[in-house]
């Protein structure tokens, strides 16, 4: 709550070795009270990866899961469901768009990746500082800012096939710092991307992966009002239309489904660093619009759907020695506009007040207390209270012992009981609902040397609660018409261990590794857990030359085993593997790059007909960057 965007004074400890995030101000990724990844610039550009998405999956205690359509992919945390983590770009949360719009993945096509300085995913619940979508935990996107004197980068991309089925694509962007005198500076960031849609190699009628057009673009202004305070003024614009190839229930007749979609995000901060008081006040305002169409004259599009979320908030903390007291509090308004409700829209209202307590017991052992209040129009108050030990019995070393309560507010269309969505079956909102909840306990130990050498592993085992599901309340016998509420039935048990080990095996030999062991149970049905992969693991090797300036790699990644529901009962998903490789070479202020992704080819619909997604075949990606 605290800014989660926050400098922090990279002269003592390296930037890639802070975050903010885990309590909203700067600690060690060593000490932070958090199971915790730092994903830095450094391996954001030599990951051969072309998504957030997929740049995420090989985080341990990250998987994606299907949507569904279009090939689109979302994030689970701890086989937690993708509604269950809340992003942010730069410590502010954006429209919670996942199951307020059905089988969207538009919460990670902010920004593009080239605009990204760093990425800081932690796991478990964090609902102590974040409030509603925090249950699986919070994915901060940082985004990059200059210092100093004017300096930018210019880059190019484009991707080319070798199967004849389309998924071809070419990005283009830009980043710059521009000094205005001693007090004002502003940062851009530009980028467009176009991306063909891929063709099933079962249907040539049906597309496997949506095609894709952006536009982003994100201005920042920094004004240094005096030595203790300044003002962020920030935008973020995103124009996306994305179409596909699909049918009507699985029948003819074939069409092309389009959606045009922007988002706005606008930003007005104040910060200040007092000699007894630190933080900001802020206020800013996510728009996203969505809007379908098809090219048949006989299919009705999809509704047109409005989210706006209106946040004021504001922070501030003050040191007592070697503790640290936080205070915050947020207000914030959504809205959404959508004709199944009465008067084609609702609005609802939050309100928090947050406590934080760092306390230094002994010089080794620190204590982290939080808690949240949250007030929500419809369901009432919600409390979310989080303790945090954490242990360095030598300097490289830290043990970590941590409960956590998180909450998932019910969107506006599941609580309304002005919501009402008549098809072949119909959806009506429940104002009784109660929040989604969960209740985690984790235990790990971290060692980070000098180095360059971290290992991890953290044990975990979470309880949620009130999950949020349909039940039949009329005309249940019938084929159609079934008249379906919003309730809370489902009981889950999910646990497991994370492990990570990232290491330079030679001065020019560097290794990184995951690993991640998920088991999830239905506590209503004793059954598995869908759409979770039992075992994850990931393996990479970079090899440096000639001074640094040429870098080789390759990366291994394995998803296990998974099941999914189907009338018939469970049926069993295979595992599958993928690998790749890049090679990158730095000339002056330019980089080359050639990136040869999935090299053995795999193609999930030959696995099996039952993943929600597909992959990309094998590609080759080319790239330039230049830096001034």
């Amino acid at each position: 709550m605290v800014s989660a965007n926050a400098d922090v004074d990279d002269g003592v400890i390296p930037l890639s070795q802070m975050v903010v995030t885990a309590t909203g101000n700067p600690h060690s990724t060593l000490t932070a009270p958090a199971a915790l990844t730092v994903i830095d610039r450094e391996a954001i550009e030599a990951s051969p990866e072309p998504s957030l998405t997929s740049l995420l999956s090989r985080v341990p205690g990250v998987s994606l899961v299907g949507r569904g359509v279009g090939g689109r992919k979302v994030i689970s945390l701890r086989g937690m469901e993708s509604q269950h983590a809340l992003i942010l770009i730069d410590g502010r949360r954006i429209s919670a768009t996942d199951d307020v719009i059905g089988h969207s993945d538009l919460q990670y096509n902010w920004l593009s990746l080239d605009a990204v300085e760093r990425i800081e995913v932690i796991r478990g619940p964090m609902s102590a500082l974040y409030g509603s979508e925090a249950l699986g935990g919070v994915i901060n996107i940082i985004t990059i800012k200059g210092r100093g004197d004017f300096s930018g980068a210019i880059n190019a991309e484009g991707t080319l096939h070798t199967e004849d089925n389309g998924g071809g694509n070419q990005t283009v962007g830009a980043h710059m710092h521009v000094p205005m005198g001693e007090k004002l500076s502003l940062d851009i960031n530009l980028a467009y991307g176009n991306r063909d849609d891929v063709i099933s190699p079962m249907d040539s009628r049906l597309s496997d992966i949506e095609g894709k057009k952006h536009t982003t673009g994100q201005i920042g202004f920094n004004w240094q009002l005096t030595e203790s305070q300044q003002l962020l003024v920030n935008a973020i614009f995103t124009d996306e239309d994305t179409w596909y190839q699909t049918n009507s229930r699985g029948q003819a007749p074939f069409f092309r489904s389009m959606y045009d979609i922007t988002r706005q995000q606008h930003t007005v901060e104040w910060q200040a660093d007092f000699d007894v008081w630190s933080g900001r006040i802020g206020y800013y305002r996510a728009e996203i619009d969505v809007v379908n169409s098809n090219d048949h004259p006989a299919i009705n599009a999809y509704t047109p759907q409005f989210l706006t979320d209106d946040v004021l908030e504001a922070g501030f903390y003050r040191d007592f020695g070697l503790n640290r007291l936080t205070l915050g509090a947020e207000w914030r308004e959504e809205q959404l506009q959508h004709s199944a409700f009465i008067n084609n829209g609702d609005e609802v209202t939050h309100k928090a007040l947050l406590a934080q307590y760092e306390w230094q017991l002994v010089d080794d052992v620190s204590l982290t207390l939080g808690n949240r209040w949250d007030h929500h129009g419809y369901f009432g108050s919600e409390m979310s209270p989080r303790a945090y030990l954490v242990w360095q019995p030598a300097d490289a070393w830290a043990v970590k012992l941590g409960y956590g309560h998180g909450f998932k507010a019910p969107t506006l269309k599941q609580i309304s009981p002005e919501y009402r969505f008549d098809g072949p079956h119909s959806f009506v909102g429940n104002p009784d609902l109660n929040p989604e909840s969960s209740d985690n306990l984790e235990l790990g130990v971290r060692y980070e040397s000098d180095q360059n050498t971290t290992v991890s592993a953290t044990l975990f085992h979470n309880q949620v609660t009130d999950l949020i599901a349909t039940e039949c309340v009329e005309n249940c016998g019938g084929p159609f018409g079934r008249v379906n509420e919003y309730v809370n039935v489902n009981e889950a048990r999910l646990q497991g261990l994370e492990f990570e080990l990232n290491m330079d095996l030679t001065e020019r030999t560097a290794l990184n590794s995951s690993y991640t062991y998920t088991d999830g149970e239905d506590k209503d049905n004793n059954e598995k857990l869908p759409n979770r992969p039992r075992h994850q693991a990931s393996f990479g090797i970079n090899q440096y030359w000639l001074d640094d300036r040429l870098t080789t790699g390759v990366q291994w990644q394995y998803i296990g085993q998974q099941w999914i529901n189907e009338s018939s009962g469970q049926t069993e998903l295979p595992s599958y593997q993928l690998l790749n490789a890049q090679i990158q070479y730095r000339l002056n202020k330019h980089s080359f790059s050639l990136k040869l992704n999935n090299l053995t080819n795999t193609v999930l619909s030959e696995e099996s007909d039952d993943f929600g997604y597909a992959l990309y075949g094998r590609n080759v990606r080319l790239g330039w960057r230049m830096q001034f």
